[in-house]
């Protein structure tokens, strides 16, 4: 959802918030399987302190937050996140389809077009269960017995279409002769696995069920489900499984403790001014026949709950990524423009400047100046020896995720005296 450097912000405003580390917290970050889960949680507590009077994380237990309504009541929020419910089971899925696509490209260059397509277990009732190989079973798959004829069968008629389909995975592998000048691509396809056919495999209906076993409350009570990734918290009609708002329905019957659930959906939108971005889209469900109900008034402050404060970028995987694939600062382009008298500013982010002052990368590399005509005229300019004639500091937006800038301008260098130019 955000960038390190976003969320060491957040941290800090909600440390400030709780007046105290949280150490909980801090030790969720460092871990990528609760990594998500944790910013959901800051990101709601630091839009809520801007409501006004609240509690987070308080030292005696309870709910996450705890929100002064302007009634004078107090009103408790329970914060949670979604993952897709089977997001192993789409990454082994690609991870098959990948074994297959570079067992392919061991047969030479007449090798054919080989597609994946998962199924699954149809009478599942959380959706369609695809049975996998493990991790560790590459070798193994590939010298099954199935597999192996069908990779034969492709090397020994490229030109043919070959399927087969496996009895020990939920997967078919079909080939078809590849386009010339093709230089091959990866592809698999299958049904969504997250369409549950019973209402209490809804992941929705899950997750309220777990928050009201955690407490028992004698105030207003509100759940905060939000996702950037997971496909239960579209309210679109789905074309197999149970709906939205049906799940929630079924949660908090018969139960009365719940005063309401917003649900806030994560999702790319499209602007005339800033084109394609996420923004978060909340809409809340008051719940009938509770015990605390809130008035149209307390409603309406709810409402004004944004979740749209901080730019959001990338979902956060809950596998650790490589070291040399984490962003640790918010994003920053190299900037340009010539100026009066032949000179020309050169906007460099801050972070990527102390990188390549530190050795630890070069200013061609990390922009591939050499790429387009402009870059090239930059670069061109500094292996001249044009000179700094003067600098300013440009201030970025964390929470936009905008980096700072150091602007150096620069001029051509003096004509040369003593000795020629080289």
């Amino acid at each position: 959802m955000l960038q390190e450097e976003q969320v060491a912000e957040l941290l800090r405003r909600c440390e400030a918030i709780a007046g105290r580390e949280l150490k909980h917290i801090r030790g969720n970050l460092r871990k990528a399987p609760t990594r998500a889960e944790a910013v959901w949680e800051l990101l709601v507590a630091e839009a809520a302190a801007q409501l006004g009077p609240m509690a987070y994380e308080s030292t005696q237990g309870g709910p996450d937050i705890r929100l002064k309504l302007p009634t004078g009541r107090w009103a408790s929020i329970e914060v949670t996140y979604l993952h897709p419910r089977f997001d192993s089971d789409e990454q082994r899925s690609a991870m098959v389809a990948r074994w297959m696509h570079d067992a392919a490209a061991l047969l030479g260059p007449n090798r054919p077009e080989i597609r994946c397509q998962f199924h699954g277990d149809k009478e599942h009732p959380a959706g369609p269960r695809r049975t996998l190989p493990r991790e560790d079973g590459k070798k193994r798959f590939l010298e099954s017995t199935e597999v192996a004829q069908f990779l034969d069968a492709i090397a020994a008629r490229p030109t043919e279409t070959h399927q087969q389909r496996l009895k020990d995975f939920s997967v078919t592998l079909m080939a078809s002769p590849r386009v010339p000048g093709s230089h091959g691509y990866l592809s698999w396809e299958g049904p969504l696995q997250e369409a549950p056919k019973v209402v209490n495999q809804h992941a929705a209906f899950r997750a309220i069920r777990r928050k009201l076993e955690q407490h028992k409350l004698d105030e207003p009570h509100l759940v905060c489900i939000g996702s950037d990734v997971s496909p239960a918290l579209s309210f679109t009609m789905p074309r197999f499984g149970i709906r939205l708002e049906n799940a929630l329905g079924a949660a908090v019957r018969n139960s009365g403790e719940l005063s309401g659930i917003i649900i806030v959906n994560i999702r790319q939108a499209t602007s005339l001014w800033q084109g394609i971005s996420c923004a978060a889209r909340s809409t809340v469900h008051p719940v009938k026949d509770c015990r605390h109900p809130l008035t149209e008034e307390e409603w309406l402050f709810i409402h004004k709950l944004d979740l749209n404060r901080w730019k959001y970028t990338f979902p956060l995987p809950r596998r650790e990524v490589p070291a040399q694939h984490r962003q640790r600062h918010v994003s920053g382009s190299l900037e340009y423009s010539s100026t009066m008298g032949g000179r020309m500013k050169l906007a460099i982010p801050a972070f990527v400047l102390v990188d390549v002052l530190a050795g630890r990368t070069q200013l061609p590399d990390q922009y591939s100046l050499a790429g387009d005509h402009s870059g090239q005229s930059v670069m061109k300019h500094l292996k001249e020896g044009w000179s700094v004639v003067a600098c300013s500091f440009r201030d970025g937006d964390v929470q936009q995720a905008k980096a700072a800038s150091v602007v150096l301008e620069l001029a051509p260098p003096h004509d040369p005296v003593f000795w020629p130019r080289a």
